[in-house]
């Protein structure tokens, strides 16, 4: 269910064995972060944030996280965004080859 709510609708259906794996490797930790959450992210935090900033999110991402994006965008300085086509929140599984070619370009430039 989580993976679901956080990726997309049948995203754990569709999932390999690696991916399910890992997940649930890490299913224990979501207990601790639910009972020690981490403070909001201000603005006046993303201010001292001074060098270039890559930004991504998933084209079919839940809107919390293209919120966040957006508002990231606005408060560091030198943020870059893009976008994976076809991806949500795991963007690095759901379209590894658009996600490597993102870091690849703003590490080169």
């Amino acid at each position: 269910m989580f993976i679901d709510s956080v990726s997309m609708p049948s995203f754990w259906n569709k999932s390999t064995q690696g991916f399910r794996r890992m997940a649930l490797d890490n299913a224990l930790t979501l207990p601790k972060q639910l009972r020690d959450p981490l403070p909001a992210y201000t603005r006046e935090a993303a201010r001292d944030v001074k060098c270039r900033t890559l930004l991504i999110d998933g084209q079919k991402s839940p809107r919390m996280f293209h919120n966040n994006v957006e508002k990231l965008e606005k408060w560091i300085e030198f943020a870059e965004r893009t976008t994976i086509n076809g991806a949500s929140h795991g963007m690095n599984v759901a379209n590894p080859a658009a996600f490597n070619r993102a870091l690849q370009a703003f590490a080169a430039s």
